[in-house]
């Protein structure tokens, strides 16, 4: 079974995100929501290459706008060392957790930072 290798799931709150996601890294994340039990089911994934906290906090307005759209309850993250790094992460999320079929809400694939790197993850 595929992990986000994340920490969390955490309630999808500003609270929540102030306590638990400092300010300035770069990482990953996914929103989603917990099913009757209890599992949190990927419903996005995504990084950050210069703020994480304010990724997180822009999914939340996102979810206020349009819950019924985005059905985003819960978040999990992580931290990474660099672009590349996160770059990475996203994209094996990505395709572990089905974006390239359509199971998630995810448009497009992952953007590479700069172009520096293609997806490892592509055939």
């Amino acid at each position: 079974m595929a992990s986000l290798n994340m920490v969390g799931p955490y309630l999808l709150t500003e609270h929540e995100i102030n306590a638990n996601v400092e300010f300035g890294r770069i990482g990953n994340y996914a929103f989603g929501y917990l099913n009757d039990k209890g599992v949190f089911i990927v419903r996005y994934v995504g990084r950050s290459d210069t703020n994480l906290h304010t990724k997180i906090m822009l999914g939340l307005i996102d979810n206020k706008k349009n819950p019924a759209k985005y059905r985003y309850e819960w978040f999990k993250f992580s931290y990474a060392d660099t672009p590349i790094e996160a770059y990475i992460k996203e994209c094996k999320n990505y395709h572990d957790f089905g974006g390239d079929r359509g199971k998630l809400l995810n448009i497009t694939h992952p953007d590479s930072p700069d172009n520096l790197i293609k997806c490892p993850f592509c055939q």
